[in-house]
């Protein structure tokens, strides 16, 4: 597998719509989540946004998630189900001004992750 230079990567990421972007995103998160288990896809995804717990919590219920499935799991990390993790996304939408630069970061942080689908 080659690996994706990340100039040219956000560059192409950064050209693309909101719409595109969010679904990109909104991919990445539960492929990762499947990948690599859903608490490092939270502190990822928290961390290339610059949320904290409350923060991330906070995108997920304006988004539209559920309040009652967030939570911390046995290692002491945010837990959510997998197939709810895009509302953060478009929570984050409502909260942050810059959202779709730090969408955009977090896709470009683990290109190596993402996989495209049709």
């Amino acid at each position: 597998m080659n690996e994706v230079e990340e100039q040219p990567y956000r560059e192409m990421v950064s050209a693309q719509d909101a719409a595109q972007v969010d679904a990109w995103a909104a991919d990445l998160f539960m492929d990762f989540a499947k990948r690599l288990g859903v608490g490092r896809a939270i502190a990822s995804f928290c961390a290339a946004t610059g949320l904290d717990a409350r923060g991330f919590q906070r995108a997920f219920l304006v988004g539209g998630g559920p309040d009652h499935v967030v939570g911390i799991d046995t290692a002491g990390e945010l837990a959510a189900p997998i197939f709810e993790l895009p509302k953060a996304i478009a929570g984050l939408r409502r909260i942050e001004p810059d959202a779709q630069a730090k969408l955009v970061d977090f896709l470009v942080a683990h290109r190596d992750v993402m996989s495209y689908v049709a």
